[in-house]
């Protein structure tokens, strides 16, 4: 039977939570950190595909995090909660407790899901002369490339993740560090859930200028004719923000408010899937000379892309991107002025049984690889 026991530690001002629940002295521990409050899709797969090869894990997260994804409960044998936000002070010395509490778990093994920014940084500093292995996931090549705060992390961090293999080659070798990358594809996944008859184009995310190219996307649709297409924004949006009311403005101006489809509050888990396994296609919504292409593509892949290869949903990428290789078998590729044709004569469902029987969009080939670049077994090509 599982038994629990919850310490409160009152340090710095601030209640730290550990929570044990299953300890086995003979299993190699690893510590998953995640103290950013973001980025958490892309802890499931590692947590199985360490779990997969008998490691203990050890989730470091917020409350917040652990409590919007139930589905890790039974999969993780100890929780470390935390909340940053203080003083300087106070969170270089919770900075040192966590990482303190880390070591007393066992774990040998350390890997910061967002490795990146002061708190990694006040982390890494309080356990220079520890001998541990530790490893991090970035998620923009500007930390690399030229991050005062990334340069001081790395005197302990030397082992990175990139989230895609086309940001790797990008990187390319950079003295004293070694990079690998993989894929996050592994989602809990409903069973039951029925395809929907309508044409369901998903964009993951809320409205946000800065992420999409909202003006484009409106001028992608107007007038269109088949009304047996919906577009779903797949993420919360707030109608108090500018971007939203701005968005909100334009729609209802060309009649497309029926054909849009948004969320103002919380998502659950549940009905994220729901939604995924019900779309034809994901739409990026990444386009040239935008804001948005300054965010994703050049520095950083966009995490639709990873929800595109885990669920099997093809995607609807802008004709500028077609050269990044391991999107292609997976993509459609429009420009502004022929989007609804494409929408409309591409067979979604022929991609979509390709990237089921391809190697490469198989969340079990980067389980392997995430963990055999961990567990230190040397990684396929």
């Amino acid at each position: 039977m599982k038994t629990s026991l919850i310490l409160f530690c009152l340090f710095a001002g601030v209640s730290f939570k550990i929570q044990h629940l299953k300890s086995d002295s003979k299993k190699e521990i690893v510590a998953l950190v995640e103290i950013g409050g973001s980025h958490d899709e892309c802890l499931f797969t590692q947590i199985v595909a360490l779990k997969n090869r008998n490691c203990g894990v050890i989730l470091v997260c917020t409350k917040e995090i652990r409590s919007r994804n139930p589905h890790f409960e039974e999969w993780i044998d100890q929780y470390i909660e935390i909340e940053f936000n203080l003083s300087a002070l106070k969170n270089f010395l919770l900075a040192s407790k966590m990482m303190r509490s880390i070591r007393q778990a066992g774990a040998k093994t350390v890997v910061f899901n967002t490795a990146q920014g002061g708190h990694v940084r006040n982390a890494c500093w309080t356990t220079l002369l520890r001998r541990t292995n530790y490893f991090g996931i970035v998620h923009t090549t500007k930390k690399i490339e030229g991050s005062f705060t990334q340069k001081l992390i790395n005197f302990k961090i030397k082992k990175y993740f990139f989230l895609s293999e086309y940001l790797l080659k990008k990187v390319g070798a950079r003295k004293g560090l070694t990079f690998e990358y993989f894929y996050p594809l592994h989602f809990p996944v409903q069973s039951g859930i029925e395809k929907s008859e309508e044409k369901i184009i998903t964009i993951v995310g809320g409205v946000e200028n800065r992420r999409k190219d909202l003006t484009g996307f409106v001028e992608m649709i107007k007038g269109w004719k088949d009304q047996n297409v919906r577009f779903v924004f797949l993420g919360r949006g707030d109608k108090t923000k500018k971007d939203v009311e701005e968005f909100n403005t334009l729609i209802e101006a060309n009649g497309l408010e029926k054909r849009i489809q948004q969320y103002y509050t919380f998502i659950s888990q549940e009905e994220f899937d729901r939604q995924l396994q019900q779309s034809t296609a994901i739409l990026l919504l990444v386009h040239p000379n935008t804001s948005s292409s300054e965010q994703y593509l050049k520095h950083q892949i966009s995490g639709a892309m990873n929800v595109g290869f885990g669920y099997k949903i093809p995607l609807l990428i802008h004709e500028e991107y077609q050269f990044i290789e391991e999107m292609q078998g997976a993509s459609v590729y429009y420009s502004l002025d022929n989007f609804q044709e494409i929408v409309a004569n591409t067979d979604f469902e022929a991609i979509r049984l390709k990237m089921m029987h391809t190697e490469k969009w198989q969340k079990e080939f980067h389980e392997k690889r995430y963990a055999n670049f961990v567990l230190g077994t040397p990684v396929e090509s």
